[in-house]
């Protein structure tokens, strides 16, 4: 994702809409106010006209944060998400001479948060497998959501129950919660054992050992994405084993600094309304993961004629009661898209995030905000707004996507036909020769 940054337009403050008389309505779609010979005006009815949308794949190696598993979401249908990872050495050159093996067991240490598909505190029963890649990920190589490697043989399937706030007793001391997965033995033995010097450096181990992909299996009803720390300090590889004086030891592969990993999701809106886009319909569908998003437009764009954007500030709301197993977003980007089919963040995106490191979104907004019970998004358009009346974007429209891919959380917003909670924009500008 790319940034932009262009210099701030003056921003009107909201107490200048106190200052509004009489209203002059337009027949162009349009209510405008008239103040003073200046000619500010402001509406709230410029017309809209929302729609969902596919999202094209979204890069997601390195994440900060890793999601597995597989769940059917009652309106929004299957979703996916599995790992591929490989590892880094401890040590370069170990040796484990006349050693004995005893187990060698993959851990990946939970997150205390964003895990999704229904009550966290008490999931039910899933069943993972986890394959060796038969193909390397590449140093440096961006890859998307759609990334598929070749896998070979299968190394675990496992059944178990997510026990996100549990810690473990092992080795004498309690650990944080993580899942642990015991792998064929036959890896381990060639782990422990190698025929070639495979611990020389980093690049000659991941050439031996190509990585690991972590996946739910296949026609299991598993009903949860479980999410978990890449860098933690439980995720990593560990081979258990005996030394030739009757030592119990360890050997730890970690998947921190120098190792690779790539999230690969998949959705399935087969037998859903989700991709239908009904001109009956009075929702929009939008959801993470690299799901949907929501494109939004304004056909009467060209009847403000020409004008100084002063302030232009987006409001969307979710339709309905939040579900509490499947839970709404709590920020939203906006991106225009290119004609070579990149999305970028608006300009006033990126200038909140450089005028407020430690609030990048205080200017932009697109946060979830309350108003009572009703829920809403507030987003500060006004830079790209300007942009849009001058004609200077590659596409005349806005689009509405979850903050991260790995953001899981979707939910219904009313569009431009809902009765009650219809989009609307609050523009106020000012009228040029």
């Amino acid at each position: 994702m790319q940034y932009r940054f262009e210099t701030l337009l003056s921003v009107m403050t909201a107490g200048l809409l106190s200052l509004f008389g009489c209203s002059k309505p337009s027949d162009l779609g349009l209510s405008l106010v008239e103040t003073n010979p200046s000619e500010l005006f402001f509406t709230d009815t410029l017309s809209l006209s929302m729609s969902t949308v596919l999202t094209d794949p979204l890069q997601t190696d390195s994440r900060s944060r890793w999601l597995c598993g597989t769940y059917i979401d009652p309106i929004f249908g299957k979703v996916s998400s599995q790992i591929y990872t490989n590892f880094r050495l401890t040590t370069t050159n170990a040796t484990f001479p006349n050693a004995t093996l005893d187990s060698l067991v993959l851990t990946l240490q939970y997150d205390s948060v964003g895990h999704y598909g229904g009550d966290f505190s008490d999931f039910e029963q899933q069943t993972w497998e986890v394959y060796r890649m038969a193909e390397s990920i590449t140093p440096d190589e961006d890859y998307f959501s759609n990334a598929d490697f070749a896998l070979g043989d299968l190394m675990a399937t496992h059944t178990f129950t997510p026990k996100i706030f549990d810690s473990i007793y092992i080795q004498g001391a309690m650990r944080r919660p993580h899942l642990r997965i015991r792998l064929n033995d036959a890896l381990g033995l060639e782990l422990l054992t190698p025929d070639s010097a495979i611990y020389e450096n980093n690049t000659v181990f991941k050439n031996t050992l190509k990585g690991l992909c972590i996946k739910p299996k296949a026609g299991i009803t598993n009903s949860a994405l479980i999410r978990f720390l890449p860098t933690g300090a439980l995720t990593k590889l560990t081979m258990y084993y005996t030394d030739s004086s009757g030592v119990a030891r360890s050997y730890d592969y970690l998947t921190d600094t120098d190792a690779e990993s790539v999230l690969s999701m998949e959705h399935n809106y087969s037998g859903t309304r989700v991709l239908e886009n009904n001109p009956q319909d009075t929702v929009v569908y939008l959801q993470g993961l690299n799901g949907v998003g929501v494109r939004l437009n304004f056909p009467n764009l060209d009847n403000l004629g020409k004008v100084i954007i002063n302030k232009a500030e987006l409001f969307i709301y979710p339709a309905g009661d939040e579900d509490r197993n499947y839970k709404s977003p709590i920020q939203l980007f906006c991106l225009e898209k290119t004609t070579a089919g990149e999305y970028l963040l608006i300009d006033d995106i990126t200038n909140s995030i450089n005028r407020n490191s430690l609030n990048p979104y205080l200017i932009y907004g697109g946060t979830m905000k309350y108003d009572g019970d009703r829920r809403y998004f507030r987003m500060n358009l006004s830079m790209f707004f300007q942009r849009l009346v001058d004609n200077e974007t590659d596409e005349r429209a806005v689009y509405i996507q979850t903050a991260s891919v790995t953001d899981s959380g979707r939910m219904l917003i009313a569009n431009e036909r809902s009765a009650n909670l219809k989009a609307k924009l609050y523009l106020t500008y000012t009228k040029i020769n």
